[in-house]
């Protein structure tokens, strides 16, 4: 089982992490982690990866394309055509296109969503129809070949449930109790409609200043202008376009240093490397 896992700079970390766990729980599992070129990437924790891979040397047509999310640094890659391109390069050809949090923005931006069932990060879901997409509240979502988690922690119930499509719901048993995953949430606000008002707005206000949802519709009509990424002529290197909304929600991101830490430590290093 080829899972092509990409990781962009500040990419969240447990989007990746929790999935990949339960990944290496498929028979016959192998990786690639890909980025732009091959090295050190950072996440948003103060962990880093080793993109094992560029784009050109990566497995081209994977079991599994799965791609992360994050805030700020998603919305950047949103702005980036190459990794777009890319994603939907490879997503014709990979058996299962998936994501966790708001990568499926990324999947629906390279336009590997129009008339699927997608989750996201609670205050992105929404804007998944701007691509075709079908929203969906759950916490993760199969349809047909398209697999995709929520927010963050939900990456754990997407790995496990794609161990249970793919290996079969028995060995998807065994590695829910492998896991031991049974949470326990200390405090019950972990989805909107759980949430009193004030944890709700105060939420609100930190990740709208750190996702320029206003951007999408921007994204949308310059893929839409771009037409299938089938015709371009390759995924070489494309001037990326940071709009002045993203520099503006840079600058204001310092209030919301849980979310997306100012610097990245690369002393705990972790590589998720290759074992194909």
């Amino acid at each position: 089982m080829k899972v092509l896992a990409l990781a962009f700079p500040g990419f969240t970390f447990i989007d990746l992490a929790g999935p990949m766990q339960a990944f290496m729980m498929l028979p016959g599992f192998s990786s690639q982690i890909v980025w732009h070129s091959k090295g050190i990437v950072d996440s948003d924790a103060g962990v880093s990866v080793q993109a094992t891979e560029d784009f050109g040397s990566c497995w081209k047509d994977p079991d599994i394309l799965f791609v992360p999310g994050n805030s700020i640094h998603l919305f950047k890659q949103l702005q980036d055509d190459r990794t777009i391109d890319f994603i939907a390069d490879v997503g014709s050809r990979a058996k299962w296109i998936t994501s966790v949090c708001n990568g499926s923005l990324l999947l629906g931006a390279a336009g590997l969503l129009k008339g699927y069932k997608a989750a996201s990060y609670w205050y992105t879901r929404e804007h998944l129809s701007l691509f075709g997409a079908i929203p969906t509240d759950a916490r993760y979502v199969i349809d047909r070949n398209r697999a995709t988690g929520g927010g963050m922690t939900a990456g754990i119930d997407f790995g496990l449930a794609m161990v249970g499509q793919l290996a079969g719901e028995p060995v998807g048993r065994v590695a829910e109790l492998a896991f031991e995953y049974a949470p326990q949430p200390p405090f019950g606000t972990g989805r909107p409609e759980l949430a009193d008002p004030a944890t709700l707005a105060k939420t609100t206000e930190i990740v709208k200043q750190i996702m320029p949802v206003q951007e999408l519709e921007g994204v949308r009509a310059r893929r839409s202008t771009m037409g299938s990424s089938r015709g371009r002529p390759s995924v070489a290197a494309l001037p990326i376009k940071v709009s002045s909304s993203f520099i503006r929600a840079r600058r204001r991101v310092s209030n919301a240093s849980w979310l997306v830490p100012q610097t990245v430590s690369t002393r705990n290093s972790l590589a998720f490397s290759s074992n194909s």
